[in-house]
């Protein structure tokens, strides 16, 4: 049987960690399926690092260089292509990588399945590959995709989604869980779970959001907003009220709440939640405070609203989140 041929792309000007991980990981797990008793690879697999420019050298972040197996120009047919990050700036590397675009459509046109890793997600929807489907990408930049691809259903809590020949990853580490599933996908369940034993990686990692962290957003320049913004983040044990706020900077309600959500982009009760979620994650992180504590400090005294709350934000509960992410002592 003819191994299934994958190509991984190393694009311009971008973090070389990941293509080269993808490649890494890819390889050894082939060679780790020789080594399991028993069919586990019906098989093989032939994994190529492929230049994003004419050279088969390119320029990665920070002037590291990587002397790749091909370049674009000479891949005319895949089996699997996989996308990496594109970082840290992602319009202007979009803008930098864009001859990989109509090379994406066209490849995937001639039966290549396609995957993404972080911010790769991006390059996908600018080939039209991801139009009308489900998609995830890193949380920092899911406001700016969906602007920009308002045709793409997001999942912003997903780590992988699978469409068939399709598959998006989430942020930065993530890529290693795409790996995996990839792995699953092509050489089989033992052997990813033989990887996922060797590489030490967390099958069971959480949703995004309990990675996500809450910038509030100061730039808009409406300082009777920034002012509603103080009071919130300075009074997180007051229940502040939408009307009480309003009234605080002297304005309707009505006014109030169409300003602060064209300023913050989001509704002042959504925006509340949000930064009493941020405050409790940080407690929770660096102190042992009970959590009932913890809820009373960020403005609940009904532990079981807190509880449900923190976990439609973050996708773990307040006890599963200080167990991921408490600080060593």
């Amino acid at each position: 049987m003819t191994p299934l041929r994958i190509h991984v792309l190393a694009l311009r000007d971008c973090t070389a960690f990941v293509p080269v991980g993808l490649v890494d990981m890819l390889r050894k797990s082939a060679a780790l399926a020789g080594t399991l008793p028993g069919p586990v690879a019906r098989r093989g697999i032939e994994v190529t690092l492929v230049s994003a420019g004419r050279q088969p050298t390119i320029a990665g972040i920070g002037g590291v260089r990587l002397r790749c197996d091909a370049a674009l120009c000479e891949v005319a047919s895949s089996d699997l292509v996989l996308v990496p990050a594109l970082d840290p700036d992602v319009v202007e590397h979009l803008a930098l990588n864009r001859g990989v675009v109509p090379w994406l459509r066209g490849i995937y046109d001639a039966g290549a399945d396609v995957a993404s890793a972080c911010t790769g997600a991006f390059l996908l929807a600018e080939a039209g590959l991801l139009d009308r489907k489900a998609a995830t990408t890193h949380w920092a930049f899911q406001d700016a995709f969906r602007r920009r691809y308002p045709q793409v259903r997001l999942e912003p809590e997903a780590i992988v989604v699978d469409q068939g020949r399709v598959v998006t990853s989430g942020g930065a580490t993530s890529f290693l869980n795409l790996a995996l599933y990839l792995i699953e996908r092509v050489l089989g369940a033992d052997v990813a779970r033989a990887a996922s034993r060797m590489f030490l990686i967390d099958v069971n990692k959480a949703p995004q959001s309990a990675y996500a962290m809450f910038a509030t957003q100061r730039a808009h320049g409406d300082d009777d907003i920034l002012r509603a913004q103080d009071i919130i983040e300075s009074e997180l044990t007051h229940a502040l009220t939408v009307d009480e706020l309003a009234r605080r900077v002297t304005m309707s309600r009505r006014n109030f709440v169409r300003r602060f959500r064209r300023a913050t982009g989001n509704a002042p009760r959504e925006y509340v939640g949000r930064v009493r979620v941020e405050a409790a994650k940080r407690a929770l992180e660096r102190t042992q405070r009970p959590i009932a504590a913890i809820a009373a400090d960020v403005g609940y005294d009904d532990v079981v609203a807190f509880r449900q709350l923190f976990a439609r934000s973050t996708g773990l509960t307040p006890s599963e989140y200080r167990a991921r992410h408490r600080a060593a002592p």
